[in-house]
C-alpha cells in the first residue's frame, strides 16, 4: 500500500497483482527467489493515460452503523 502511494505521489500508477499465487512457478523461475523467501505480489507501475475524475463518496451514515 506505501509503495503505491509512493508511486502515485511520483506521478506513477500502479496495480497489485496477486498472479504469483496462481503461477508460482513461473515467477520462481524467471525471479529466483532466495530460499527462504516466497513472492505474493508484484506491484506493476506506469504513467497512467488519463487519471479517473473521483467518484462521488456517500455519507458516513449510510456506510457506518454504530452498536
Amino acid at each position: 500500500e506505501n509503495m503505491i502511494l509512493a508511486a502515485w505521489d511520483l506521478g506513477l500508477g500502479s496495480v497489485w497483482l496477486g498472479v504469483p499465487l496462481l503461477i508460482k512457478d513461473e515467477f520462481n523461475k524467471l525471479l529466483n527467489p532466495p530460499p527462504n523467501c516466497e513472492l505474493q505480489a508484484v506491484i506493476a507501475l506506469g504513467y497512467p493515460k488519463y487519471v479517473p475524475k473521483q467518484r462521488p463518496r456517500k455519507d458516513l451514515s449510510e456506510v457506518v452503523r454504530f452498536m
